[in-house]
């Protein structure tokens, strides 16, 4: 019986006392282990899985005190009676024939999310040998040391008492402290603790302020090729979204943009192309929102991995008329999983953000919100960044390097502190075409075609890629690319 409920993997990363802890429960919940039968004892146990008395002596105490197990003088131990009172069996499967009709969801929609156009990447990215995709993590330079430190403080008595608590609409005030003091004054910008919101990552920033800010008559205007979660997010909420074109300074002033109540656009490194607007620019589009009393949502990304130390000023450090909302996070530094997020725009704004915010999810992890303000206080994301800083500086002169050796027909862009190129292939490569023939050996690449909106006399381009550099070692850069030209010989010979 025993070896049917404890099946142990010692190759496993979780500890065989914790495996055999983790078994025994899920039995008890489950009703296999039957009240009033004893355990078998440590040394039987131990003997029939391989495993040392210890181990299971200490898993069995653990049980003891958090109230699964009682123990009983020269018995033995036991099933808390108290834990599986009240418990019900789960219902059968239905019997052939019994199965009713199923609720048809899809005429209840608002609007079928799942088939808007989004980046997709593998789950699995980090067993393929080459990933150049963005956005995610070398664990490599993954600062575990210095989280697993802040984590722990967070968890210190003294700490807990601070934030277990239901914060209902706040936020941690260390976190709100340090976004002040070590992120934004970088970027030129100040601000009040209440003139701040910490999200849960960039992408909820843009959801409150779509939701909040945006009705079917809204028209806003998103840059062409943009960010593909941007767009869906406002065209959740409006058809009135219009792709406004680009040009080598990036977002370009037209007669489009004056049909737009709100312009989302990303000034720092323009996603997907990497163009840095001009301060030039930057001063012309502030002019026209203030001029016509228009909102800019600025998505300041990725300039936190500004290379030389000096960065152009972020568009709201300009705006003295409250017509810039600021939208950033910490994914592209710290780590995508953790979701930190902010937003920075007038108190009236952020007051009713954080009444939506509170109505959504109260507040984010005050937990997780604490480690970070411990992780930014301590020194640690300094230390990171210029870690960052250095290993992307290298990676991106091996792939620009990789890339004229390699692909010398693909044409290529990014600016100091990205960490992605922009690919431009011959118009007969379709890189949707080449992204599947390079996945086969072992390459991820991010096709371009998701980041265009369709023009009315022109179809979205498919000769273009976005290549990240963020997750793939130094040393893999060549070989990698080398691999993609071949993926790409053979795709444009099939053309």
């Amino acid at each position: 019986m025993w070896n049917h409920l404890i099946h142990l993997s010692f190759q496993s990363k979780v500890g065989l006392q914790a495996q055999i802890r983790e078994m025994l429960v899920a039995a008890i919940l489950d009703g296999h282990i039957p009240v009033g039968v004893a355990l078998p004892s440590t040394r039987v146990l131990a003997a029939q899985l391989g495993v040392a008395r210890n181990t299971v002596a200490l898993a069995y105490e653990l049980l003891v005190n958090e109230g699964y197990l009682l123990t009983r003088s020269r018995s033995g131990h036991y099933v808390n009676p108290e834990i599986v009172a009240g418990r019900v069996a789960l219902p059968r499967p239905p019997a052939p024939g019994e199965a009713q009709a199923q609720v048809d969801w899809l005429p209840r929609l608002r609007g079928a999310v799942s088939a808007q156009r989004n980046i997709v990447k593998p789950r699995d990215w980090q067993r393929f040998p080459y990933p150049f995709i963005y956005g995610q993590f070398d664990p490599a330079l993954l600062p575990i040391p210095g989280w697993r430190e802040c984590s722990l403080q967070a968890s210190s008595v003294s700490e807990v008492r601070g934030w277990a608590g239901d914060l209902i609409d706040a936020d941690d005030t260390l976190l709100i402290e340090q976004i002040q003091t070590r992120l934004l004054v970088r970027r030129g910008v100040f601000a009040a603790p209440d003139e701040i919101l910490v999200t849960v990552g960039a992408q909820h920033a843009l959801f409150l302020l779509a939701t909040l800010l945006v009705d079917p008559n809204t028209t806003i205007g998103i840059e062409n090729p943009g960010y593909p979660d941007a767009r869906n997010i406002f065209a959740s909420r409006t058809a009135n979204v219009v792709p406004l074109p680009l040009d080598d300074a990036g977002l370009a002033l037209g007669p489009a943009l004056d049909t737009c109540d709100y312009v989302y656009l990303t000034p720092s490194h323009q996603c997907p192309t990497n163009v840095t607007m001009p301060l030039a620019r930057r001063e012309m589009i502030l002019r026209w929102a203030q001029a016509n009393d228009r909102i800019l949502i600025e998505d300041d990304y990725e300039i936190e991995l500004g290379l030389e130390g000096q960065a152009h000023p972020a568009l709201t450090s300009l705006d003295r008329s409250g017509h810039v909302v600021y939208v950033s996070s910490l994914s592209k530094t710290l780590a995508p999983g953790i979701r930190s997020g902010f937003i920075v725009a007038s108190r009236e704004l952020i007051r009713e953000l954080r009444a939506l915010r509170r109505l959504m999810l109260r507040h984010p992890a005050a937990n997780n919100e604490r480690s970070v303000g411990l992780f930014l206080a301590m020194g640690h994301h300094d230390t990171l960044l210029r870690r960052l800083r250095q290993a992307y500086a290298e990676r991106s002169r091996i792939m620009a390097a990789a890339l004229a050796a390699h692909l010398p027909d693909v044409r290529f862009s990014t600016v100091a502190g990205a960490s992605s190129f922009w690919l431009r292939f011959p118009e007969h490569v379709d890189t949707r075409a080449l992204a599947t023939a390079a996945a086969a050996k072992g390459v991820l690449i991010e096709p371009g075609d998701v980041f265009f909106v369709a023009a009315s006399n022109a179809p979205v381009p498919t000769n273009y890629a976005r290549l990240g550099f963020a997750s793939i070692d130094a040393g893999r850069i060549d070989a990698g690319m080398a691999t993609l030209a071949a993926a790409c010989a053979e795709v444009a010979s099939c053309a």
